[in-house]
């Protein structure tokens, strides 16, 4: 079924909403008015669906609406919310899933519909059982739609101006909302893009076209990739470069397929959340597509090039930029969780163009890379992920190649803040947090002012530990604590954790892991650590860190 027969018939106005407010409470001017609605009416009963609205209490005129679709998992929107109030916008943020944890405030399925309510629906999200129709993501369209009817009515939308804006799930859901409905006048899609389908399937090593009837079906019935063609709004798509929820390589596919004149990327160098710049520059976006009439967008471009046998990557950021960025992977075709080294190196060929020698060292093994472009205005544009094998373009091995593998050290405080990132549990983070700190005897170590840091190795480095390889590092606290650490496989993104008690004191303490100290919730034993790709530390706020090598 395509989009069009998907959605034959389906009217979002013909039935009743019959929306009810449970309660509305403000703080200072800023106010939550918590609703249900009828999005579907069955024959044993009733999906009532709950949002929650937001304004300031001061207002009298019409403003436009951002309806938001937060991720499945539970993370702390409040704060994102009133930023998005402050711009001047009504948000909404709508519980598509049945997946708030209030017991009482969270949407509601009849039996017909149970494969969409949360957590059931996470066994439906990658297959089609039937057709499009049943599937979660149908139901969670279908439900945001009728969201979309309920914010016509309300007394102080601009019915002419309605954006919707996704997070990694909420994201998916929005490109088919935001393909299909004619009221959608603004898309922002977070760290979610289609390809569902294709998990497995990288992009620069196999095939971007479904191969039989089920990947077929789900592609064009519910697969962002399809409906992007759809979408005529302005169109902001941010992309995160570890996070398993996009793939990283195809997201310049699906944002090439948008019909609108503005349309943009932007590719943040983490994992599921975006930084406080790159708020700034979705704010910055909304206010010139979204609350004024638009402007033409900034397409940079990037390329591998092969002089005399080596090779080069160039890019062109079309304008004046007050920083770019350019991040190379290697060896590395599966789009998750990668190592991306950032290349310094830029020389400058031409107005806005700028070139980097890429060191080769394994012909044979593809090479991917993006670039990231910060404007003077705080706009930020990253150009599509590319890939290339060197052979194909006749290029050799470098004679004596930078080393462009990681090592076994990982971190040591002469790396300033090296790879690492911190993690919280908010759309939005602060990277300020991270930092580094002294520690006794004067020795700088990293540390984070809130939640986890996290660190993506190498797929070269961690196929180079044997069994008998332990992890090592030091730390320093200044109280007596117990402290997770987190090693999670590829594929299939199974966490081990090992528990480490720091004493606490004035002393750099030093811990020594071995693969049998990690255990999976079901009490396996990590069998050796070449079979991980991610490592972070939870809770990792008051204590400094330094000196990770494997040993």
């Amino acid at each position: 079924m395509t989009p069009t027969e998907v959605w034959e018939g389906f009217n979002p106005t013909q039935d009743p909403l019959e929306s009810s407010i449970i309660s509305s409470e403000t703080d200072e001017n800023f106010v939550c008015a918590k609703q249900f609605f009828t999005a579907k009416t069955t024959a044993s009963g009733k999906l009532r669906a709950y949002i929650e609205v937001y304004y300031d209490k001061r207002w009298a005129d019409d403003r436009a609406a951002i309806l938001i679709l937060p991720p499945l998992a539970q993370i702390n929107y409040k704060e994102f919310v009133r930023q998005i109030v402050k711009e001047g916008y009504v948000a909404c943020v709508l519980d598509y899933a049945g997946a708030f944890p209030d017991d009482n405030l969270h949407t509601t399925f009849p039996q017909e519909y149970a494969y969409a309510s949360f957590p059931e629906a996470e066994k439906h999200l990658l297959s089609i059982e039937s057709d499009a129709r049943h599937t979660p993501w149908y139901i969670w369209s279908a439900i945001t739609r009728r969201a979309i009817t309920l914010l016509v009515e309300h007394k102080l939308v601009d019915t002419e101006h309605i954006g919707i804006l996704g997070v990694s799930s909420g994201a998916q859901v929005a490109w088919q909302v935001a393909g299909t409905d004619p009221r959608v006048r603004a898309l922002v899609a977070i760290n979610g893009g289609g390809y569902l389908w294709a998990s497995g399937k990288p992009r620069f090593t196999s095939t971007n076209i479904p191969e039989d009837d089920e990947e077929r079906a789900f592609s064009t019935g519910v697969g962002a990739e399809t409906y992007s063609r759809f979408v005529t709004c302005p169109t902001l798509f941010i992309a995160l470069a570890e996070s398993t929820s996009n793939d990283i390589d195809r997201v310049g596919d699906v944002i090439s397929g948008v019909k609108s004149h503005s349309k943009q990327l932007i590719i943040s160098n983490s994992d599921d959340q975006i930084s406080t710049k790159e708020l700034g520059a979705m704010l910055g976006w909304l206010r010139a597509n979204f609350a004024l009439s638009g402007k033409e967008s900034i397409i940079p471009t990037i390329a591998f090039e092969a002089s005399d046998g080596e090779l080069y990557v160039k890019i062109n950021s079309v304008k004046a930029v007050s920083k770019r960025s350019l991040f190379v992977c290697y060896g590395e075709p599966h789009p998750y969780n990668r190592y991306w080294k950032q290349i310094a190196d830029l020389q400058k060929v031409g107005t806005h163009e700028y070139s980097a020698h890429i060191p080769v060292i394994n012909d044979k093994e593809l090479i991917v890379a993006y670039a990231t472009f910060e404007f003077g205005d705080g706009n930020i544009v990253s150009t599509p992920v590319i890939g290339t094998v060197p052979e194909t373009l006749d290029v050799k091995p470098d004679d004596n190649p930078a080393d462009v593998y990681s090592s076994r050290i990982i971190y040591d405080g002469s790396m300033g803040l090296g790879n690492f990132m911190p993690k919280t549990r908010s759309i939005v983070i602060d990277s300020s947090i991270l930092h580094q700190q002294e520690g006794p005897f004067e020795i700088k170590g990293i540390t984070t002012n809130e939640g986890d840091i996290a660190l993506y190795r190498s797929a070269h480095e961690i196929e180079a530990l044997s069994r008998t390889t332990a992890l090592h590092f030091d730390a320093y606290s200044p109280t007596e604590r117990d402290l997770d650490v987190v090693m999670t496989t590829y594929p299939g993104f199974k966490r081990y954790i090992a528990t480490a008690h720091l004493k606490g004191g004035e002393f750099w303490q030093k811990i020594l892991l071995e693969s049998s100290d990690f255990k999976s919730d079901e009490g396996k034993t990590l069998g050796k650590f070449s079979d991980t790709k991610c490592l972070y530390i939870k809770d990792a706020n008051g204590v400094v860190f330094n000196n990770f090598l494997w040993v």
